[in-house]
């Protein structure tokens, strides 16, 4: 109906405008945001202010749950090393729990890797953990660039997480298991 009264006074492609506006708009990366101090104090069932009385601010709070979460991917990472076997490849291992977590906590994954914001120092001190095990893993697919190694197969890690978590409609023709030992296969040169 709103449309049927608009009354064009000029020849403008304005949808063409928006399209590209949207898309100008898109060469910048786009926010990827906790909850808002609203809808967490709601899910509390407290009234916003009360959560000034354990955080200074809605970045502190922010900064609490990125904290906890990563400590939680970080955790997860290194309980399944311990837990694997001897004969065990360490770096598909690495790989699965990485993967599994970042699927089993989607949001949290996003705002950890997917967003534009740098790692504060709180997140920082487990970074060097993670990168030293993911750099000693890589090290078997390339020994002489372990590092350069260990960024290759983070890429690959979370492109697997990333795409499966925003096109869970496609059909990926395998598991993200199955993927994953395909993907450490290719780059040690071994076969899956």
């Amino acid at each position: 109906m709103f449309n049927d009264v608009v009354v064009r006074k000029d020849a403008r492609d304005l949808r063409s405008e928006l399209v590209a506006a949207a898309v100008a708009l898109l060469a910048e990366p786009q926010v990827v945001a906790v909850p808002s101090l609203r809808s967490i104090a709601r899910a509390c069932g407290v009234a916003p202010s009360a959560v000034y009385w354990h955080f200074p601010s809605e970045a502190d709070l922010r900064s609490a749950v990125l904290d906890a979460e990563y400590t939680s991917m970080v955790d997860s990472i290194e309980a399944a090393l311990e837990a694997a076997g001897e004969d065990a490849d360490r770096l598909v291992v690495a790989g699965d729990a990485y993967i599994a977590w970042g699927l089993a906590h989607p949001g949290a994954y996003q705002l950890l890797f997917e967003s534009a914001d740098e790692l504060p120092e709180t997140r920082a001190a487990h970074g060097p953990r993670l990168q030293t095990h993911i750099v000693e893993l890589a090290r078997k697919a390339d020994p002489g660039s372990p590092f350069a190694a260990a960024l290759l197969v983070w890429s690959a890690w979370h492109g697997i997480v990333s795409l499966r978590l925003h096109k869970n409609e496609w059909d990926w023709g395998m598991t993200p298991v199955q993927a994953n030992r395909r993907l450490v296969a290719a780059l040690t040169g071994r076969t899956a």
